[in-house]
């Protein structure tokens, strides 16, 4: 039996406008018609924080501290809590229909995903379980914070008690994205100045420490390539973005907020 044909894009280091765009851009032909499924890797050069589609800009970051730093300041097309992406992180983004996932709610949706991201971080060695509550353990603190890895929510990946993916998504018309963080190390220093935090204690454990060994962005994305082909039945053949993506991606991306 021949197995479904998807599209694998490792798009390497962007500008954290041009990957929001790159993946919005793919959602949209998808919806088209104009793509198939899509399975794109990236990072981020420089350093970024992504904020939720719904989250208050001045509620979460410290903007005169990022320009110190020299990190950006973007917006997701997807929800959730905001997210210091730097060098030391896999980022990851699937574009697929609902109807292929046999999914339709928003949460049915991450759990057929979460087969795909298990299934690789199993290849990496590593253990890891679809958490179906928000951590019950949280602190008040924790619950106030604005970064995504401050605390553990319903249906993060999660290896032994502690954080490794967050994952955040949006739907149109039957179509969904879903863009994950999957940190190979945490730059505390750099997170406690960027957030407007209540100095609440992380709840993630990066990739390199959960393995016990060092964990290429490579190794990572071949290890999703192929766990993402073996729970789907798909063959993820290495592409591109079409001209048309790139050309509409270009129109999306907007300057640092």
């Amino acid at each position: 039996m021949s197995r479904e044909k998807w599209r694998f894009i490792d798009s390497g280091a962007l500008p954290g406008a041009e990957n929001m765009a790159l993946d919005e851009a793919i959602l949209e032909a998808h919806i088209a018609g104009e793509a198939p499924t899509t399975l794109r890797v990236y990072s981020w050069r420089p350093s970024a924080v992504s904020l939720g589609r719904f989250q208050r800009v001045e509620s979460a970051v410290d903007l005169h501290a990022c320009r110190r730093l020299g990190v950006d300041v973007v917006r997701r097309p997807t929800g959730g809590r905001a997210i210091l992406h730097t060098a030391d992180e896999v980022t990851f983004s699937l574009v697929v229909s609902a109807a292929r996932l046999g999914a339709g709610g928003i949460m049915e949706c991450y759990r057929t995903i979460a087969g795909g991201i298990i299934t690789a971080l199993g290849l990496l060695g590593l253990e890891a379980r679809l958490l179906e509550r928000s951590s019950a353990s949280a602190s008040p603190a924790a619950a106030r914070d604005p970064a995504c890895f401050a605390v553990k929510a319903r249906c993060d990946l999660v290896v032994g008690a502690r954080k490794l993916v967050g994952s955040a998504q949006v739907q149109r018309r039957g179509f969904l994205l879903q863009q994950n963080s999957l940190p190979l190390r945490l730059r505390l220093e750099e997170w406690n100045c960027v957030f407007l935090r209540p100095n609440a204690a992380p709840a993630a454990v990066p990739l390199c420490e959960a393995a016990g060994r060092e964990v290429t962005h490579a190794e990572v994305a071949e290890a999703l390539r192929r766990g993402f082909g073996e729970c789907f039945s798909a063959d993820l053949g290495t592409g591109v973005p079409s001209q048309r993506e790139s050309a509409r991606a270009a129109k999306l991306a907007a300057p640092p907020l």
